[in-house]
This record gives C-alpha cells, structure tokens and sequence, in this order.
C-alpha cells in the first residue's frame, strides 16, 4: 500500500500530521536520523492509509517519537518522483 492523501490540499495529511507533532514533542537529538521500530511505523503507515488521522498522542508513538520521523522519510523515499528532480539535481548538490 501506498500513502496516498486523497484531499486537495497542498501539503498531504500525513505528512502535516507527523510534522506538526514532531514539532510540537520531537524536539530531540536525530529525529530524522535515527530509525522508529519498524512495527509501529507499519502501524501508523496502516492508519493513515486507511484514511485515517491517528491520535500521535498515544503512548505508542509518544515513547517512539523516532518512528513519526520515519513515516515522513518513507513517504518521501515512495514518492513516484523525486521530490528534488533528476534534471534539477546538479543544481542542488
């Protein structure tokens, strides 16, 4: 399964949703460095795939703030295209 954002919003909910809440309680050393447990960013994955907005606050994603990071570095990793473009690229580096 793919995450998908099915609205016509410019920024897609799953990834308003883990960035706020990262903003609001990750602020911790390598929060997009290092890796949440594999199962819970599944579980989050399978709750805003099934287009649903899940409650960050619960304990489970609250004592693995590192996998919120992860679900916004797998969204960006699944996007069809780059979000830098391969034309762009030598522009960026």
């Amino acid at each position: 399964a793919q995450l998908t954002d099915n609205t016509c919003s410019l920024v897609p909910q799953v990834l308003k949703s883990c960035t706020e809440f990262i903003e609001k309680h990750g602020i911790v050393d390598g929060i997009y460095r290092l890796s949440g447990i594999a199962s819970n960013i599944q579980k989050l994955r399978h709750e805003f795939d099934s287009e649903q907005i899940p409650d960050l606050t619960k304990d489970i994603y609250i004592q693995d703030i590192h996998c919120v990071g992860s679900l916004c570095k797998l969204y960006f990793r699944e996007l069809p295209n780059p979000l830098l473009t391969y034309q762009l690229y030598e522009k960026f580096s």
